[in-house]
């Protein structure tokens, strides 16, 4: 009897359409950080300190180490001795993330830029869309530029009627999003939202004008996140502040407390100059500029992230 023809788990076309975009849009972004200046930059992908975000899991690499969920201390460490302006494309790793929006490994584009705050990093960030999507020809239905923006309490008064940096309370925040701010973002062909609780500010700067915020933004396209950008906190002693609360969050939520990175906290005592840097998930770019409904239609091997049924 002879052996069954092997399964054709993606069709060849389809695959090789994709490498062609996701080439090209790789190659969009290379030439903007180049043209503007920037140098690319490589991080260790095994890490001590896998980050403060209390809702991510990272996934155990051995001997103590972990898989980064995000080159960003490494990179701030770059900025401590005096690197401008730095981008890096790499993998990030995340545990028990799956989904039509999330893998547990996808790639990354993250950058650093001196000298500049959020709202500069808002224009950089439209400036980089802008130059990927007339590179690559990539133009989703309704995205025009400049980007709009909204604040987030003007997003949530839209959308449900209250301003949560005015009278913070993290349960119905949480529970407004996901019920019905999130559902408001997709019928916005693209926002970039900012001026979040100083609840949410992560290793953001809190605004010096208003202190219940924090110099944040994120980009929204059909509601779907791209990006999540700061004003960078500078501050020694905050930073320390900040991981100990993230360690304590942890804790309550019954999550391993992750310790703190002394090398990061160390180059920051001896200086982290004012910069901003964002976060941009690649994969859901590429999504957003292909009309892609789920992230394995922009993986070259979705099925490695297919669990058996």
């Amino acid at each position: 009897m002879r052996p069954a023809a092997p399964v054709r788990l993606t069709d060849d076309s389809r695959v090789l359409a994709l490498i062609e975009v996701r080439d090209r849009v790789l190659t969009a972004i290379r030439a903007f950080f180049r043209h503007n200046g920037y140098r690319e930059v490589t991080t260790p992908v095994m890490v001590r300190c896998p980050g403060l975000d209390r809702h991510v899991e990272a996934v155990p690499a051995g001997n103590g180490l972990f898989l980064a969920t995000s080159p960003e201390l490494h990179m701030k460490r770059l900025m401590c001795r005096g690197a401008e302006r730095i981008f890096q494309i790499t993998p990030a790793f995340r545990a028990e993330e799956q989904g039509a929006h999330h893998t547990c490994e996808f790639l990354m584009l993250e950058w650093y830029h001196a000298g500049i705050g959020y709202r500069e990093m808002m224009q950089e960030t439209g400036d980089l869309l802008e130059h990927v999507t007339s590179s690559c020809r990539l133009l989703p239905a309704g995205l025009e530029f400049p980007l709009p923006r909204m604040s987030l309490d003007q997003l949530y008064e839209q959308a449900v009627g209250w301003h949560p940096s005015e009278r913070w309370n993290e349960d119905r925040y949480f529970r407004d999003w996901a019920v019905t701010v999130e559902p408001y973002l997709q019928t916005l062909p693209a926002v970039i939202v900012y001026d979040f609780p100083s609840a949410l500010a992560a290793l953001s700067q809190v605004s010096s004008v208003n202190k219940r915020i924090c110099e944040r933004f994120e980009l929204f396209i059909n509601g779907l996140e791209i990006c999540n950008a700061y004003t960078e906190l500078t501050d020694p002693e905050e930073h320390r502040v900040r991981f100990e609360q993230a360690a304590r969050s942890r804790t309550r939520l019954g999550r391993p407390a992750y310790a703190p990175d002394e090398h990061f906290l160390q180059a920051v005592d001896a200086g982290l100059r004012a910069c901003a840097g964002n976060a941009l998930g690649v994969d859901r770019l590429i999504m957003a500029l292909t009309g892609a409904s789920h992230i394995q239609d922009v993986s070259l091997f979705p099925e490695d992230w297919q669990h058996p049924s």
